[in-house]
């Protein structure tokens, strides 16, 4: 959930970082991100996402691409903070529509912080697509 007020700063240690997609029924996951700050973090940080256009070849009909935010107090967190923040829907033989999406980190995030991509309905392979994950704040 974004915020007009935000400000658009990236983050310069953690850069954007390119997502391979995943195969038919698969799962990936994005770099983590170390926000280097335990406890209250006082700035708006944000994750932005951006998932390019997918074809149906990519994403059949009514195959999905769910974007999910995993946080953790490990460096390879597991647990969900936001589930679907973004859902994509493989409909009328063209695939989907690509976006980018911003999600506001609770301020009491955990200090480690990744993407999760799933696919599912069995047939499409996105792993020549590559998503985008930046921190922003």
């Amino acid at each position: 959930m974004a915020n007009e007020f935000a400000r658009r700063i990236i983050d310069a240690t953690f850069n954007e970082t390119d997502v391979a997609l995943p195969t038919a029924d698969g799962t990936s996951y994005s770099t983590t991100i170390d926000l280097e700050i335990t406890g209250y973090k006082g700035e708006n940080y944000e994750l932005e996402i951006t998932v390019p256009d997918l074809t149906v070849t990519h994403l059949p009909n009514a195959d999905t691409l769910t974007v999910s935010v995993l946080a953790g107090t490990a460096t390879d967190p597991t647990t969900v903070i936001a589930d679907a923040v973004a859902v994509y829907t493989g409909a009328g033989g063209a695939g989907a529509t690509g976006s980018t999406t911003r999600y506001r980190l609770p301020s009491d995030c955990d200090r480690y912080v990744r993407v999760k991509f799933v696919a599912a309905g069995g047939t499409g392979d996105m792993s020549a697509v590559d998503a985008v994950v930046g921190l922003r704040f």
